[in-house]
Formats: C-alpha cells, sequence, structure tokens
C-alpha cells in the first residue's frame, strides 16, 4: 500500500458523483404517470347560493333560534324573580294608578257635589289672619275680665289673664 495520491483523472467529476448519490439515496423521486393514465375531471367550486344554503342558512337559523330561546328564558326568570320578591311590572303598576285615580276622583266629586264649594272666596291675608286672632284674644280676655277675679284691665292684667285661662286648659 502506498502513500501516492490519486490522479486526477481517477476522481470522477462532481456531476457525476452527485448523480450517484441522488440515485443512491433517490431524494428526488420524479412522479411520472403513465400518458394513458385516466384524467379526473377538475373540482368545480361551488356556487355562492350552494354554499350559503349548506353552510349560511343553518347557522343564521341556529343564531336565531339561540337568541329567541335565550331572550323568552330570561324574561320568563325575571318575571318569576319579580313575583317572589313582590315587585310589579310596570304596566300593572300603571293600571293600579289610574283605578285609584278614578276612585279618588269620584270620591271628591261626590264631595263637591255635596259641599257648596264657592271657588271664588277671597283668601285672607296673613295681616287680615293676624288682626283677626287678636281680636279673637281680646274678646276672650274681655270675657275672663268679666268673671270677676279681681284683676284690672292693664295689658299686663290681659296677659295675665290668658295664662291663667291656658292653665286651666291645660288641668
Amino acid at each position: 500500500m502506498t502513500d501516492k495520491p490519486p490522479s486526477p483523472s481517477a476522481v470522477p467529476p462532481p456531476s457525476l458523483s452527485l448523480k450517484s448519490f441522488h440515485d443512491q439515496y433517490k431524494f428526488v423521486q420524479k412522479n411520472k404517470k403513465p400518458n394513458n393514465a385516466p384524467r379526473r375531471p377538475p373540482i368545480q367550486q361551488p356556487s355562492n347560493f350552494h354554499l350559503f344554503v349548506k353552510a349560511g342558512l343553518p347557522f343564521l337559523l341556529f343564531s336565531v333560534g339561540a337568541s329567541l330561546v335565550l331572550k323568552s328564558a330570561v324574561e320568563g326568570k325575571n318575571i318569576e324573580r319579580d313575583k317572589s320578591s313582590g315587585l310589579v311590572s310596570k304596566s300593572e303598576r300603571r293600571a293600579r294608578l289610574d283605578e285609584e285615580k278614578d276612585e279618588m276622583m269620584e270620591k271628591l266629586n261626590k264631595r263637591i257635589e255635596t259641599v257648596a264649594f264657592d271657588n271664588t272666596k277671597r283668601i285672607e291675608r296673613p295681616e287680615e289672619i293676624l288682626e283677626r286672632r287678636k281680636q279673637e284674644r281680646e274678646e276672650e280676655i274681655d270675657g275672663i275680665s268679666g268673671a270677676g277675679d279681681g284683676l284690672q284691665d292693664s295689658p299686663n292684667d290681659r296677659w295675665l289673664k290668658v295664662l291663667i285661662r291656658r292653665r286651666k286648659m291645660l288641668f
């Protein structure tokens, strides 16, 4: 065995060595069909209408149906909760309030018919009310002073008489 370098003519060209490598490990596979093999017809894409009927329509029906079912279930739950807690819906409350209003109006109309109601009567002014009350007090004091309790008719004695009268009312 000699250690001679290989001669340049003994080394195969690179393309031949690559070809034999591919053949050996078969990395590259050619997909050859025979010319007489039957051909499949090309797959036709479904039209938009057929796609909608097969996929879109069931999806829409399911979504709408689910929303209706959930809506009715939630409404029923709310109604039951309101009944158990004693709450009344707005329409029922409104009907009850209208009924109460009608009853009160009937009572008022009956009272107005039975009592002589003068809508043109003048309202007393505060000064007139104070004057009337002062006059009533003076009449009360005059009535007490005539009772013979021995007090004079001075302004201080009048107030003293009013106090005595009020004390008698309390006891």
